[in-house]
């Protein structure tokens, strides 16, 4: 999904918190060198896509008050519950039941089946599929157009890389949450790519714990943790921005949940708090990780647009769409707000992504 998006570049983490576990299965064709990231700057997206509870607002960008959607799609026409979403770099959209993908190309006009360039059945050969189907938590585009499906049906995230027909079968598979990794007693929640299509998985305990776990090339073994409690995230990498941007960073955004500050040896730590919070690259373990901004407030999708030096996200509480300026500055207001569409029912907590497209 998403975003979706998807999901810059995280550089020189400290090997305490990165050192990748033994663990873990791989699948044909390892990948020997990772890709190039981007040698000019991002060109700004078009289109602001905001996924409700399986409900897709198109909104032209850049957003200006007053901004309403363009157009308003029902995802999966009769399913009953959201699919899985994934916007790809070109601009075309994954969707996904339990038991197969759709993929429609742009200008993306309807999400009827009749739309669809491809209908592809997932198999054991694909992903885990049990006798009610697959277990999709989320499903994501890297920048390189791989799509990556993220099956909590036995722990097990696989890739599947363009083009895509209606024989592909996976060309890599993750184990995750195996017994004795660095993962055992998480379950995966989301996947993100940074601009360099370094792996990051959002995963959570059940108890109101979640952890970012990462994974560069060749993806051949189990993800380890990077030691922060961050979910619903996006990387910037500095060379997203414009080159008139007056402060480019290599940032990571996130809903954080934790301490605000080290504690002085021999001191308690601080009471821990659930706020969006911004780290700055690279990241400084020694130190602590610890924001270095943040606001008060929980968003439950957040995706950023460096060309434009904004980011978007909805508000957990009632959905509305918020952009603020990037990088963010500590306790910073949106410079726009955008009710939420959905209704009651789908605008409190309910499923909900972010994605640019071109």
């Amino acid at each position: 999904m998403k975003a979706s998006t998807i999901f810059a570049l995280v550089i020189a983490v400290g090997a305490a918190i990165l050192l990748v576990s033994g663990c873990g299965s791989v699948g044909p064709g390892p990948i020997t060198s990772p890709p190039q990231g981007p040698l000019d700057p991002t060109p700004p997206a078009n289109w602001l896509y905001v996924d409700q509870s399986g409900t897709l607002y198109e909104y032209h960008l850049p957003l200006a008050p007053g901004s309403k959607p363009v157009r308003t799609l029902t995802e999966w026409p009769g399913l009953g519950i959201p699919p899985a979403i994934a916007v790809g770099p070109y601009g075309e959209v994954a969707l996904a039941d339990t038991e197969r993908i759709r993929v429609f190309l742009p200008p993306i006009v309807s999400f009827e089946p009749s739309h669809a360039t491809l209908s592809l059945k997932l198999t054991p050969a694909i992903t885990e599929v049990g006798p009610y189907g697959a277990d999709l938590v989320d499903m994501e585009y890297d920048p390189n157009d791989n799509l990556w499906l993220f099956n909590n049906l036995g722990g097990e995230i696989s890739e599947l890389r363009p083009p895509l027909n209606k024989h592909s079968i996976a060309a890599l598979t993750i184990g995750f949450g195996q017994p004795g990794s660095k993962t055992a007693g998480y379950t995966m929640v989301q996947g993100r790519f940074d601009v360099n299509a370094t792996l990051y998985i959002y995963a959570s305990t059940g108890q109101m714990r979640a952890r970012l776990f990462k994974d560069a090339f060749p993806y051949a073994k189990q993800p380890s943790s990077m030691g922060i409690n961050l979910v619903q995230a996006d990387f910037v990498d500095a060379s997203q921005y414009l080159p008139t941007a007056p402060n480019p960073a290599d940032l990571l955004l996130g809903q954080y949940t934790g301490e605000l500050r080290t504690p002085k040896p021999g001191s308690p730590p601080s009471p821990p708090v659930d706020v969006m919070g911004q780290f700055y690259e690279p990241l400084q373990p020694t130190e602590g990780l610890i924001p270095n901004d943040h606001v008060d407030t929980i968003v439950h999708a957040l995706i950023a647009d460096p060309p434009r030096e904004r980011f978007y996200v909805t508000e957990s509480a009632n959905g509305e769409l918020d952009v603020f300026g990037l990088p963010l500055k500590g306790g910073a207001k949106p410079v726009l707000t955008f009710g939420c569409l959905a209704g009651i029912d789908n605008c409190e907590a309910a499923t909900q992504h972010l994605f640019l497209a071109p």
